[in-house]
């Protein structure tokens, strides 16, 4: 479905992108993450067509899609940082447009609107919606053609949690369907619940890429928390699950009567982002 092949991207003299080398698989969702000037939004403008790259090759449903844009335009939705909304238009105006440029008619924008739950926004100015409205507007006109790619940039960021579950809910039903997805984030936990792989990008390069599990196991620790009865109320000790002097101390409290508890922690996506890029994701 879509392959990075040794891309790179400058801007002047800033690499954006460095020999970055991706593939994802049709029906697959892969999530981009990294902080602000990782590259992630590079790469999601390389696939849309936007820009070429400075070096190496993209391909996008066997398509170069800056050499041949109209082969695969009407293949892939894209919800950009920004909206692309009018906001002097009303929200059906703005999907009526959009749906006259790809040569549909009312019922795509009336199936797009049911699918993203925003139907009844119809009638409203796009400039007095809030900030989540807009998000499912612009993922609204992103779906209008039905496409089997969906690039999506930080399509939850500034939205409350209540927001952000909605859309997480519209992407899943759109995984449902079989269809593949690109999402750039920073947000772990969006990126852990939502993709099958993850692509880990810093200062333009990708350092990892695996499924969440597989990464957690391969860069992130385990630890196992024991709570005892202290002089002072109960007290938290902490080590890695493969250390052996967590047992002795959890037997010896036990054998006192002061083990209140023995739990385990997963690894997690922020540890394996400080491990293989040596800082945290800010």
């Amino acid at each position: 479905m879509i392959s990075l092949t040794q891309v790179t991207m400058r801007y002047g003299g800033t690499v954006a992108l460095d020999g970055v080398d991706l593939q994802v698989a049709a029906g697959e969702t892969l999530g981009l993450l990294g902080p602000n000037g990782a590259g992630k939004t590079t790469a999601l403008r390389l696939l849309a067509g936007m820009a070429p790259p400075f070096r190496g090759r993209v391909s996008v449903m066997g398509v170069d899609p800056w050499s041949e844009p109209d082969r695969v335009r009407t293949r892939m939705g894209v919800l950009p940082e920004g909206t692309g909304l009018f906001d002097r238009l009303t929200v059906g105006e703005n999907l009526a447009l959009f749906a006259g440029l790809y040569g549909l008619g009312r019922e795509s924008v009336q199936r797009a609107l049911d699918a993203t739950g925003a139907a009844h926004l119809t009638g409203r100015r796009v400039g007095s919606l809030s900030k989540g409205e807009r998000q499912r507007v612009a993922l609204a006109r992103a779906v209008l053609h039905d496409p089997e790619l969906l690039i999506l940039d930080e399509p939850t960021s500034g939205l409350d949690p209540a927001a952000a579950a909605s859309l997480h809910q519209i992407i899943r039903d759109m995984q449902a369907r079989g269809r593949t997805v690109v999402l750039a984030s920073h947000d772990m936990a969006e990126v852990e619940a939502l993709c099958d792989r993850v692509a880990i990008l810093d200062r333009g390069r990708l350092v990892a890429c695996d499924a969440p599990a597989a990464l957690k196991a391969r860069h992130g620790r385990r630890w196992v928390r024991v709570t005892v009865a202290g002089s002072e109320g109960p007290e938290t000790l902490r080590w890695p699950l493969e250390e052996a002097a967590w047992v002795e101390v959890a037997a010896r409290h036990q054998a006192l009567g002061t083990l209140l508890a023995v739990h385990t922690e997963e690894a997690t996506l922020s540890e394996v982002f400080l491990k293989t890029t040596g800082r945290e994701l800010a």
